[in-house]
C-alpha cells in the first residue's frame, strides 16, 4: 500500500508539472541555450578566416602554400591578391593576412625565409590561435616531424634535432564539440531536478497544502518519498527522448556494456537535483524566487562540475572547490562511459555521486518535514 501511495504522489506531481508551462520552459531554456552557445563556440574555435596571399612561384613557395591549403583544420582560407586581402582585412571579413613574398624561395635557400603575418588583434586569444596555427605551419616546413602523427617517429632530417614521441593515456580521441555538448544532458536533468522539486515545495509552503501533509494518515516519508521520485521521473521524462534523439541522429553511441552505468549517472544526478530543490524550497519564500535561485544553482553546479570545460584547465582554488561538486562526479563519468572503452575511474565517480545522492536526498528531506510544522 505504501508503495502505491509513492506512486500515487509522484505521478501527482508529475501531473502537477505537467499544468505549468512556464515552470517548464524555466526548466529548459537554459540548457537549450547552453547547447547553442557550445555549437556557435565550436565553430569559432576551429578555423580562422585567414586570407592567403602567394607572391612567390618558386618550389619553397608552392610548398608553404601547400601545406597551409592542407590544415583545414585551423583555417578558413581565402586565397587571393595582396589588395583584395588588404580590403578584406579592413571589412574584418579576415581576421589575419598570411603572406608568402616573393623573395621567399631566396631567402629559404640562405636561411633567412619569413612568412608575413598581418593580424587584426582586436582579442588576444583569437590573435593567439591565429599566430599558433602559422608557427606551426612554419615548422612543419622545416621539420615535419614536430606536426604530422604519421611521420613523428621517421628517420627524416630534422633541422632542429628534436623529435617528438607521444604517448597516449586513452585509445580514442574525442572533438571540443561532443567533449563539451554531452554534459549538456546533465545540466537538463539538474534544471528539471532542481526547478521541478523547489517550486513544488515552495507551492505548498504559498498554498498551506504543506500543513494538510503534516496532518496526513500517510507516514511523512512515504510523502516526502513520493515528491523526490515525482521529481526523478520528470528527469527521466526530459532526458530520456532527449538522449534518444542524440543517438538516432549519430550524436552519440553508448556503448551497450555501459549503459547500467549510464543509468545510474543519470538517476544519481536526478535524486542529487531533487534533494537540493527540496532544500531550495523550502528554505526560499517565494516561488519566484526559488525559481530563480533553483536554475542559478543548475548551471552553476554545471560549470563547477567541468560541464563547460576540463576542470584541469580553471584556476587551482576552483579545481578545489569543483572537488565538493556532486556534478563533478556525474560529468566525469558520464564522459568516460561515452567516450572510452575502458573507463578506469568510473566505479569511483559512481560510488561517490551515490554517497552525494544519498546526502542530498537526506537533508532535502529532513527541511521538507520540518517545513510542514511551520
Amino acid at each position: 500500500m505504501k508503495k502505491n501511495s509513492i506512486w500515487t504522489i509522484a505521478l501527482h506531481d508529475l501531473k502537477r508539472w505537467r499544468k505549468m508551462p512556464l515552470t517548464a520552459a524555466c526548466a529548459l531554456i537554459p540548457p537549450i541555450a547552453m547547447t547553442l552557445v557550445l555549437v556557435s563556440l565550436s565553430l569559432a574555435v576551429t578555423q580562422q578566416p585567414v586570407a592567403l596571399v602567394v607572391q612567390g612561384n618558386g618550389p619553397a613557395s608552392v610548398q608553404m602554400a601547400q601545406i597551409i591549403k592542407s590544415d583545414t583544420e585551423a583555417y578558413d582560407l581565402t586565397i587571393t591578391n595582396a589588395a583584395t586581402a588588404n580590403s578584406m582585412l579592413q571589412d574584418e571579413k579576415v581576421a589575419a593576412v598570411i603572406t608568402i613574398p616573393s623573395t621567399f624561395d631566396a631567402q629559404v635557400a640562405n636561411g633567412t625565409g619569413k612568412v608575413l603575418l598581418t593580424i587584426n588583434n582586436v582579442d588576444f586569444d583569437f590573435s593567439d590561435d591565429i599566430r599558433r596555427s602559422v608557427d606551426r605551419s612554419v615548422v612543419e616546413f622545416d621539420a615535419q616531424g614536430l606536426v604530422s602523427d604519421e611521420l613523428i617517429n621517421s628517420s627524416l632530417p630534422n633541422v632542429y634535432h628534436v623529435n617528438l614521441d607521444e604517448q597516449y593515456v586513452r585509445e580514442t580521441n574525442v572533438d571540443w564539440f561532443h567533449y563539451q555538448l554531452v554534459p549538456t544532458f546533465l545540466l537538463l536533468v539538474l534544471n528539471v531536478g532542481l526547478v521541478g522539486t523547489a517550486l513544488l515545495c515552495a507551492l505548498d509552503n504559498e498554498s498551506k497544502t504543506a500543513r494538510m501533509l503534516a496532518l496526513s494518515p500517510q507516514r511523512s516519508w512515504v510523502l516526502i518519498s513520493g515528491r523526490i521520485l515525482g521529481g526523478v521521473l520528470a528527469c527521466f521524462a526530459i532526458v530520456l527522448p532527449a538522449v534518444l534523439i542524440g543517438v538516432l541522429v549519430g550524436f552519440i553511441s553508448p556503448p551497450i556494456a555501459q549503459l547500467p552505468a549510464l543509468f545510474g549517472i543519470f538517476l544519481g544526478t536526478a535524486l542529487c537535483a531533487s534533494g537540493i530543490g527540496a532544500i531550495i524550497g523550502t528554505c526560499v519564500k517565494g516561488s519566484r524566487y526559488v525559481a530563480f535561485l533553483s536554475s542559478m544553482t543548475a548551471i552553476y553546479l554545471f560549470l563547477l562540475g567541468g560541464g563547460f570545460t576540463a576542470i584541469e584547465f580553471v584556476p587551482h582554488w576552483l579545481q578545489g572547490v569543483s572537488a565538493f561538486i556532486p556534478t563533478r562526479c556525474s560529468i566525469d563519468a558520464l564522459r568516460q562511459a561515452l567516450f572510452y572503452p575502458n573507463p578506469t575511474g568510473l566505479p569511483y565517480s559512481l560510488l561517490v555521486l551515490a554517497l552525494y545522492a544519498i546526502a542530498c536526498v537526506g537533508v532535502g528531506a529532513l527541511l521538507m518535514r520540518r517545513s510542514w510544522n511551520t
